[in-house]
């Protein structure tokens, strides 16, 4: 099944089929670790010597597998094996605060180099009249900071010979339809943007290298591919929530071990719960919505620091209101504090529907998570013995300001060993 905003990949067929979950393991193994023996595929995955031999032949002669030249015993026991596109690389653009972020790292997701570009100056809209500059929406200027970053990852894969096999680029709101557009994004505006197609009619290094992709040019949410990683972390946990607020209000889910997206791509779109009867009216057209009360942006202005953010950037500001509400500076933690409140608001209303064993708090929420905690307990059930009232667990994030990119690029890999055929490069 293809889910709203994204791309099927062929489905394995013929003899690869019927072993298609040990070739993901065995695959796996070899993304994560790089070459391996016969007898080290067998030790590593638990699959028997019989098992793996006849495997690796089938992937060999499929042209998933190449054994290494050299074989010091004859029978081929000892020869390395290594994946025909060991030598591809995952090439992955995330739009921070303040930068446009693309990174280039290997299969097994070990970063090899980062290009960072920043967004150039606040909205021109706002400029004096009568001073001949034009006007740069702040989606224009966000969209050339990307394409300037991806721009250059793609030449630094050029210029090391490595083939790329994927490239996904990480947006704050939601991607829905076909082809996949962003809606409701706190940098690029709550209609939609086909962000892929803007990319690719400033960058004709894009269009050049698409057809050579082994996964198709992917749009994901940022909070999605922050939630994979951070349930990476959780060994056994399969429902996830993940919430955080630096660059708007972003949340995703995952239930039952799979990504959230419902039936239009809108599944678990936080920031614009209505939470405020009778709030002011949000972007989106509704009134009350958490963004109105929660984003960064209010509440930066609530606790006087928008003209602070304005010199040293959004990204310093809210370091800057961590540390005044951590100091109790009063109007950061009135501001913050209504802030949670709306959060904890918000998440009485969710987490009764999706039932998560634990929300996962990012970014500069993480470092204040008392408070949401605090705000979102403070309306629990008082039935079954109070016992309703700790479920679920409140956890700031453990991957830390790259969670996006980890998740990524991990999705990126379970796609390609999901589908063996396409690692054959």
């Amino acid at each position: 099944m293809t889910h709203v905003g994204e791309t099927s990949v062929p489905t394995t067929t013929g003899p690869l089929a019927a072993h298609l979950e040990h070739s993901s393991i065995v695959l796996e193994h070899l993304v994560t670790h790089g070459p391996a023996t016969r007898s080290e595929l067998a030790t590593a995955t638990g699959l028997g010597r019989g098992a793996i031999a006849g495997l690796t032949s089938r992937l060999i002669e499929a042209g998933i597998l190449r054994a290494a030249e050299h074989d010091p015993t004859g029978d081929g026991r000892a020869t390395p094996l290594s994946l025909s596109a060991a030598d591809h690389v995952l090439v992955t653009t995330l739009i921070r605060p303040d930068e446009a972020v693309a990174t280039i790292a290997s299969l097994s997701g070990v970063e090899l180099s980062r290009f960072a570009v920043p967004v150039a100056g606040e909205d021109a809209d706002s400029a004096p009249e009568g001073d001949g500059a034009p006007s740069v929406p702040a989606s224009v200027r966000v969209l050339d900071a990307v394409s300037i970053a991806l721009g250059r990852a793609l030449a630094q894969a050029e210029r090391s010979g490595h083939p790329i096999a994927d490239v996904t680029v990480l947006v704050d709101g939601a991607v829905a339809g076909t082809p996949p557009v962003v809606v409701t994004d706190a940098r690029l505006g709550a209609e939609p943007v086909d962000v892929l197609g803007e990319l690719r009619a400033r960058m004709p290094a894009l269009t050049e290298v698409e057809p050579a992709l082994l996964l198709p040019l992917a749009l994901q949410p940022a909070a999605l591919a922050a939630a994979v990683a951070e349930r990476g972390l959780l060994p056994g946990v399969d429902d996830v929530l993940y919430i955080a607020g630096d660059t708007g209000v972003a949340a995703a889910a995952i239930v039952g071990g799979v990504p959230l997206h419902g039936a239009h791509g809108l599944a678990a779109t936080f920031g614009h719960l209505p939470v405020m009867q009778g709030g002011v009216r949000c972007e989106c057209g509704q009134h009350g919505c958490l963004a109105t009360v929660a984003a960064p942006e209010v509440v930066l202005e609530r606790a006087g620091l928008d003209a602070f953010a304005d010199v040293h950037g959004h990204g310093a500001a809210l370091e800057e209101l961590v540390a005044r509400v951590a100091a109790a500076e009063d109007r950061a933690r009135w501001s913050w504090l209504d802030a949670a409140l709306w959060i904890g608001r918000a998440l009485q209303v969710v987490v009764p529907a999706i039932d998560p064993a634990v929300v996962v708090v990012g970014g500069y929420w993480s470092q204040l998570i008392s408070d949401i905690d605090t705000a979102y307990r403070s309306n629990r059930p008082t039935i079954g013995g109070g016992v309703l009232a700790s479920i679920p667990p409140i956890a700031a994030g453990r991957v830390g300001t790259d969670a996006a990119l980890v998740g990524a690029r991990r999705r990126a890999r379970e796609r390609l060993v999901a589908e063996p055929l396409l690692l054959a490069g």
